[in-house]
């Protein structure tokens, strides 16, 4: 006699609400560090001037998620477009390594953390669920 059984899986399939909330959190707390790294500013070296920082950039940086059907996006924006390290920033500023060496953090820096947190923090999310 032969008999066949079922293999179950020790954990009960994951539904698909669980997935896209793993996805959507992961997208969220993704944004939220680009967010905190993007408006931290580096220490401030030249004092001699007795000009103090007003925070101002720091504080002119946005960020939302949006749930939409198909997707969920992480928008991370300044609405401050008249300094000139937001104009670098931007790319229309030409003093690229002024602002570099000075720890100053660009667009292209943010991109690079994105590209690399977003996958780690997906895989994660769906391995838990799963």
């Amino acid at each position: 006699m032969i008999r066949f059984e079922a293999i179950r899986p020790k954990k009960p399939a994951a539904d698909r609400r669980r997935i896209l909330a793993a996805i959507n959190q992961a997208v969220q707390d993704t944004t939220s560090e680009g967010h905190r790294f993007i408006s931290k500013y580096p220490p401030q070296t030249l004092t001699k001037s007795g000009y103090r920082r007003t925070m101002t950039l720091g504080r002119s940086w946005s960020s939302r998620v949006n749930f939409l059907t198909d997707r969920t996006e992480g928008i991370i924006g300044s609405n401050a477009n008249m300094a000139p390290y937001n104009k670098w920033v931007q790319g229309l500023n030409t003093q690229v390594p002024r602002y570099k060496t000075a720890g100053w953090k660009g667009v292209k820096d943010l991109q690079e953390l994105l590209k690399k947190e977003l996958p780690k923090r997906l895989q994660e999310a769906v391995r838990h669920v799963l």
